[in-house]
């Protein structure tokens, strides 16, 4: 896992590789709650649901899932600072935690974006 900072926050970062298991991506405290499974044939991962609880977020995470293509996020700080620039091929993914982004298309792509909702016009440009 490639972790960016910036004065000390983390802002973002990039997953290449899944590791075995039901393993948890993202911090418990996160509005965005990410797991990786990766399971061998055979797995059976019991049936569940989720009670409804009363959940509140005051920030937006997002992560990019890149199905297939090449593509270049720009990496911002909160305060509009560029930090750096990340390039994503087909199964990789980067999750902002904070700041911003921009995304250039390399290649004709295909992304998934899941973030916290529910959806609010709340955009606003670096």
């Amino acid at each position: 896992m490639d972790k960016i900072f910036y004065n000390q926050e983390l802002v973002g970062f990039k997953l290449e590789s899944v590791a075995p298991g039901s393993v948890p991506i993202t911090e418990e405290n996160q509005p965005l709650q990410i797991v990786s499974l990766k399971h061998p044939k055979g797995t059976y991962l019991k049936a569940h649901r989720h009670a409804p609880k009363h959940r509140e977020t005051e920030c937006l995470q997002e992560c990019l899932v890149v199905r297939k293509g090449n593509v270049r996020i720009d990496v911002y700080s909160s305060d509009g600072v560029f930090i750096k620039a990340i390039e994503l091929s087909a199964g990789q993914i980067y999750v902002s935690v904070s700041g911003g982004i921009g995304i250039n298309i390399l290649e004709d792509a295909e992304i998934f974006e899941f973030k916290n909702g529910p959806f609010v016009e709340d955009k606003v440009l670096i």
